[in-house]
């Protein structure tokens, strides 16, 4: 059996980069995680989410995931995902 973390590449490229192209274009642009988090975008009529990996300011992987379910959270719930995003970004 292969090991687990063989696959771990090709799933990185398959996830949009932050502020640089697919779903996160114009998301998390000029912030600690732009062009290092790769995150999947998620949205339903009351309800976003993202979740991904997200390298800190050391370059530790950490595995995020979060959901706002709001009747608002596309115009409130993205600004807090992305708040979340640059905190892990920028840890130490």
């Amino acid at each position: 059996a292969a090991h687990a973390g063989a696959q771990q590449p090709e799933l990185l490229v398959t996830l949009p980069l932050a502020g640089v192209d697919g779903t996160l274009t114009r998301r998390l642009k000029d912030s600690p995680a732009t062009g290092k988090a790769r995150l999947k975008t998620g949205t339903l009529r009351d309800a976003v989410g993202l979740a991904g990996f997200v390298p800190d300011a050391t370059g530790r992987p950490w595995v995020f995931v979060a959901l706002v379910n709001h009747p608002q959270a596309a115009a409130k719930g993205r600004p807090v995902l992305d708040a979340l995003v640059n905190w892990v970004a920028a840890q130490q």
